[in-house]
């Protein structure tokens, strides 16, 4: 009798660990967004283009949607990305570009994003540790529902735990 009911109580526990244990949005059980490319480029002018803090840390950032194809495109071949740009669905969904500066030891990564009507915020996590300054390129392309992000004026980029409120620009 104990050797199978240990054997259900062990797959019983699993499968509530995985359930819960696999969501991007613990609270709401949510994703917001759809990677579509993740590369290691950025416009060669991204210095004349980025919206540029003026406090520091002085980041530069380049953030631009798409909702429309030729507007993706025009904007996949501005941030130089190299892979083919894949099928989209601009009845459903609007694509941001994400362009940005980061260590080249120490990768970026899209953490959280949060859109809120006029306002949407991106979390940018990087690694802890020894982390070289070189600034190396990197974009983030990523989809959202029309219906979340169809309002939006401006970007919030939390990175490092400095807000910086970036102009929307279509």
């Amino acid at each position: 009798m104990k050797t199978t009911i240990l054997p259900l109580l062990f797959a019983l526990f699993s499968s509530l660990l995985w359930l819960y244990g696999c969501s991007n949005d613990p609270i709401n059980n949510q994703q917001y967004y759809d990677m579509v490319a993740n590369e290691k480029s950025l416009p060669e002018n991204m210095h004349e283009l980025a919206f540029k803090r003026e406090e520091t840390p002085h980041y530069q950032y380049l953030v631009r949607m798409a909702d429309n194809q030729s507007d993706f495109e025009d904007f996949w071949m501005l941030y130089e990305l190299i892979r083919q740009a894949p099928e989209t669905h601009f009845k459903e969904k609007n694509v941001f570009f994400i362009g940005l500066h980061e260590s080249g030891s120490c990768p970026s990564e899209i953490e959280k994003v949060e859109p809120d009507s006029e306002i949407m915020k991106i979390t940018i996590a990087t690694p802890d540790g020894n982390c070289t300054d070189d600034a190396t390129p990197r974009t983030f392309v990523i989809q959202i529902d029309k219906a979340e992000s169809k309002n939006l004026e401006s970007v919030i980029i939390v990175e490092g735990g400095t807000e910086t409120t970036v102009p929307l620009e279509k």
